[in-house]
């Protein structure tokens, strides 16, 4: 069995934060992740050799807005 590492640095593509790192606990590709209230999907995690890290990217997820009714 595969030991997973507890934190995985991910490198963040689109949004207001685009090409800055985060950190997110026990994240796994697919999940979605917040970052300063805005929506991150994980979508790829690699291990770092030699070491007990993950690194991955992560990209941003617009909300749909709603119009109000007049």
């Amino acid at each position: 069995m595969k030991r997973t590492a507890a934190s995985v640095t991910v490198k963040l593509r689109g949004g207001p934060f685009d090409g800055r790192s985060a950190v997110a606990y026990g994240a796994t590709v697919g999940a979605l992740i917040e970052v300063n209230h805005r929506p991150y999907r994980v979508t790829k995690i690699e291990n770092v050799p030699g070491r007990r890290e993950q690194t991955g990217t992560a990209t941003f997820e617009a909300t749909p807005t709603t119009k109000p009714k007049a």
